[in-house]
């Protein structure tokens, strides 16, 4: 997941994305470490903190604007 690479794009700290993700820091960190699985709920609220497509959390790389998959 790129949920960490999407935060610090943005300049957030844990503590800043966990009160936009609506969640605990600790809860922050194990999600970005791989430790825990979010809930569906969770994934959503985090989408829309960073303002991006769901699917776009578990894409390997940042989404290419303007370019489609072939």
């Amino acid at each position: 997941m790129r949920l960490r690479e999407l935060r610090q794009a943005r300049g957030w700290t844990v503590e800043e994305a966990s009160e936009r993700y609506g969640v605990e820091p600790a809860h922050v960190r194990r999600i970005e470490a791989g430790r825990t699985n979010p809930s569906l709920a969770t994934l959503l609220s985090i989408a829309d903190a960073v303002s991006t497509e769901l699917a776009d959390l578990f894409a390997e790389r940042a989404p290419t604007k303007g370019k489609k998959d072939r």
